[in-house]
């Protein structure tokens, strides 16, 4: 017996007719006809008769007829189980990067992944220190510099350049000291260019140890600093300003992530996620950036 004809049963005992049950099932009626005289054939015994002017089932069909029902209902049930399995978590994948591109790289386009990955759940780990992919600290990492890390138990690969340049508050009232970073930090070369232009004026107002701070402490009216153009050029509160010093940085941005851990699908997933979001503020900071963004005509 096919099984498969059961569905063919089911479909007369509901429309009482060879040319209902072909309608609900998308068939013509000669279709139904001769499924159902296939299955009468396989069990030896007739399984629908006349009744008025349509079909009934016979009391040997009636009897197949619930087991077909049930047959229905385990289907369903297995149809629920795939689709709950689709959206079923993922797991959790841990991605770390500085403040300021958890902030405003990352969580703007947030939204973005658990729509593509609604079982996902995902860990934005903002620290300034860098978290060790192999210690299991992260699983994805985005840096500002070229890894170091790892060797053959780390991937690395870079996704493009954030360029530097100098910001203030726009409308900003009287003189804006430099803001900077504490001395540890003069390894950074846009750590290094703040401090030589801070220098050559006089001295820092502030130093902190991190870009977030500077990029609020900015925003607020409390000097200048540099900041990533793909950052700073899509917040209307800063406008760019001069800085003849030295030569504006430029910095390297890398995705890493565990070799192990690269083909599960919560970190694939993630993954393709930072770069989109990354993509996707760079071509926004091109695309918003006006032909002379500074204050003044003045080339920095």
């Amino acid at each position: 017996m096919n099984w498969d004809d059961m569905r063919y049963l089911l479909a007369v005992a509901q429309a009482g007719s060879l040319k209902g049950a072909a309608r609900s099932l998308g068939v013509d009626k000669t279709t139904v006809s001769r499924r159902l005289r296939a299955m009468e054939a396989a069990l030896g015994r007739p399984l629908v008769e006349p009744r008025g002017p349509g079909l009934g089932l016979t009391d040997f069909g009636q009897v197949l007829h619930r087991h077909a029902e049930v047959m229905r209902d385990e289907m369903r049930a297995v149809d629920a189980r795939i689709m709950a399995d689709h959206a079923a978590p993922l797991g959790t994948v841990r991605l770390t990067s500085v403040p300021l591109i958890i902030n405003h790289v990352l969580l703007p386009a947030l939204s973005d992944l658990r729509a593509a990955a609604p079982g996902l759940r995902v860990e934005l780990i903002a620290e300034s220190r860098d978290l060790s992919l192999l210690r299991g600290e992260a699983d994805i990492a985005l840096r500002l510099a070229r890894p170091t890390e790892g060797g053959q138990g780390v991937l690395a690969r870079k996704l493009g350049d954030l360029d530097y340049a100098a910001y203030g508050a726009r409308g900003a009232a009287g003189p804006m000291p430099w803001i900077g970073y504490e001395p540890r930090m003069g390894y950074l070369s846009h750590a290094a260019a703040i401090a030589r232009a801070a220098e050559a004026e006089g001295g820092f107002a502030v130093a902190v140890n991190d870009a977030e701070s500077l990029f609020q402490m900015v925003c607020a009216g409390h000097g200048r600093t540099l900041l990533p153009r793909a950052i700073a050029d899509a917040d209307a509160r800063l406008v760019e300003v001069p800085f003849p010093h030295v030569a504006l940085p430029r910095r390297e941005v890398w995705l890493m992530v565990r070799r192990d851990l690269r083909e599960l699908d919560r970190v694939r997933l993630a993954m393709e996620w930072v770069e989109r979001a990354f993509a996707a503020r760079m071509s926004q900071a091109q695309s918003t950036r006006p032909p002379d963004h500074r204050e003044n005509g003045d080339n920095p």
